[in-house]
């Protein structure tokens, strides 16, 4: 892949985005028309091909139209410019339109039919709760919340600096002015908020955020042989049973640990163990 920064130097954001749309349908979806890039993007036909006769002038060894499927399509020895090309970013970037079609409520956003079922179960929100919350960590404000915990509801001056989705959950990782220490705080927990005008203290001190980590797993050994190919096929590629992520943020160490070693109801048993060598 190019330079991306240098890329954006040269041209503006819609032509970026217009761009991105080609390489992802070349790559992902078959090749492209005028129309459906004109479609997307809510321009005139003319607009699209001109888009398109950019990009192939300025990246001429990437697509080709064909005449019997009546499409550009990639050819050999395509390399995206302005997308990732790992199919699981594809994937997600997949899931996350579904998502804006829904907060949009416009179904036509989707690019292929896609259903979350994770997203049938919602959890319930303070809505102005969660918006004088997000609203301090856009501005690096302070905000005082009524946060609930399992030893009773406790009134907290916290400083937001990052929004954190682990274990099915939203998080706002901030500095807690009570306890002086970066702490999480789940969001369905909040049950009150409001702006003070106290300063606002930077995640520069919060060195579990900043220390990254390389976090090891293994394949439960106690798992039958049939469940232990299939996780080696979903997550591992070199025929092991050892699974290392690395460049782990320490304050997001405990959530992937949890995630993958909680128990499995199937085989009453975690499908993962914590090892500690990860080389």
């Amino acid at each position: 892949m190019v330079n991306r920064r240098n890329l954006v130097l040269a041209m503006n954001h819609d032509m970026i985005r217009r761009f991105a749309f080609i390489e992802a349908r070349l790559l992902w979806g078959g090749g492209l028309t005028a129309g459906e890039l004109a479609k997307a993007f809510g321009i005139a036909r003319q607009n699209a091909q001109r888009t398109i006769d950019a990009y192939r002038c300025r990246h001429p060894q990437q697509m080709e139209y064909d005449k019997h499927r009546k499409r550009q399509v990639r050819k050999t020895g395509f390399e995206t410019n302005y997308v990732q090309s790992d199919v699981s970013r594809f994937l997600e970037y997949q899931r996350a339109a579904t998502h804006t079609a829904r907060f949009y409520d416009e179904p036509d956003w989707v690019d292929l039919p896609f259903t979350d079922a994770d997203a049938l179960v919602r959890r319930i929100y303070d809505r102005a709760s969660v918006r004088a919350v997000l609203e301090a960590l856009r501005r690096r404000a302070v905000v005082e919340i009524e946060y609930w915990s399992k030893a009773g509801t406790r009134v907290r001056r916290i400083s937001p600096h990052r929004l954190i989705f682990a274990d099915g959950r939203y998080h706002v990782r901030a500095f807690c002015h009570e306890d002086q220490v970066p702490l999480d705080f789940v969001l369905t927990r909040v049950v009150a908020a409001v702006p003070v005008d106290d300063p606002w203290v930077s995640d520069e001190s919060d060195d579990d955020w900043h220390q990254r980590l390389d976090l090891g797993f293994a394949i439960n050994p106690g798992l039958p042989d049939s469940a232990r190919d299939s996780i080696r096929l979903d997550f591992i590629t070199d025929g092991t049973d050892r699974l290392v992520i690395r460049g782990v943020r320490k304050a997001l160490a405990l959530y992937i640990r949890r995630r993958l070693c909680r128990s499995d109801w199937r085989f009453a048993m975690p499908l993962w163990v914590v090892v500690d060598d990860t080389r």
